[in-house]
This record gives C-alpha cells, sequence and structure tokens, in this order.
C-alpha cells in the first residue's frame, strides 16, 4: 500500500510538499489534508516560486531536520520546471531531506490532480492512525468557530 508507506516514512516528521504550477493545488490540499486529518501541521509550496527564496532556507541547517520533503511531480508540468526539481534535489542533497517523490498518474492534468488528491488523502489518513489519532473530530476548529461568533 504505496500511501500507508508514505505515511509510515513521514510520521513524526512536518511534511512539506511542492508542486510545479500544475500540481500545486494538489500540494495545498496535502497541506490541507494533514493539518485536519491527521493534526500534524503541514507547508507546502509552488515550484517554480520556491527556487526564488525558500531553497535557500533549507541551506543553513544540517540535514537531520524535523521534516519530511514531498515533491508531487507531473509530465505535464513545463520541461523547465520538471528541470527545477531535479536541479533542486542534486543541490540541496545532504542540506535537507532526500525527497519523497509522488509521480501523478493519469492522462490528463484534471486526472492527475485528482489521483494526487486522492493520494494524499490516503497519506493523511494512514499518518493519522500511524499516530493514534482519530482523523475525523474538528472540535478545536468547532471552537474557535464558537469563540468567533461569541
Amino acid at each position: 500500500n504505496p500511501a500507508k508507506q508514505l505515511a509510515l516514512e513521514v510520521a513524526g516528521t512536518t511534511p512539506v510538499i511542492y508542486g510545479g504550477p500544475k500540481m500545486f493545488p494538489a500540494a495545498y490540499k496535502w497541506k490541507i489534508s494533514f493539518n485536519e486529518n491527521a493534526k500534524n501541521v503541514a507547508w507546502c509550496n509552488e515550484i517554480p516560486e520556491f527556487s526564488h527564496n525558500e531553497f535557500l532556507g533549507w541551506t543553513s541547517h544540517p540535514v537531520d531536520k524535523p521534516y519530511s520533503v514531498i515533491d508531487i511531480r507531473s509530465g505535464f508540468e513545463h520541461g523547465r520546471v520538471q528541470k527545477r526539481f531535479d536541479v533542486t534535489e542534486r543541490l540541496l542533497s545532504g542540506k535537507r531531506p532526500a525527497p519523497h517523490t509522488v509521480e501523478a498518474k493519469g492522462s490528463t492534468v484534471i486526472e492527475q490532480l485528482l489521483y494526487c488528491v486522492v493520494f494524499g488523502d490516503f497519506v493523511s489518513l494512514y499518518t493519522a492512525l500511524v499516530n493514534g489519532l482519530n482523523p475525523t473530530p474538528v472540535d478545536l476548529i468547532e471552537k474557535m468557530k464558537k469563540a468567533l461568533d461569541e
């Protein structure tokens, strides 16, 4: 089960998910799902924006960081975007955790987005279970809404 395997590998870390312009909506959904389902803070960013500033943020600390990097990749992304993933991995080798690569499946961009969104939901649900959490309650969100209405 690839989703369960990835959940086991990222458990106990803060996932940082990257996608190109076509797959960024899926990366953003992964961030949401990790936060809500797994009660596990997660971050995301879009390639190429990552290359302009966040790229440097990985360079000042040892590779042993409490993060898991997840790259969502698609053959539909522009060649320069695909190359940025490869160059980033090479230049940041030893400066950040090696990325877990999720290859989008499907014959259209929409199919690939749906595949990645569903796969990410499963990863986040398995992460919750691995961490011994029930993924469904969102009590704190309900308390926030109630407090805002007072």
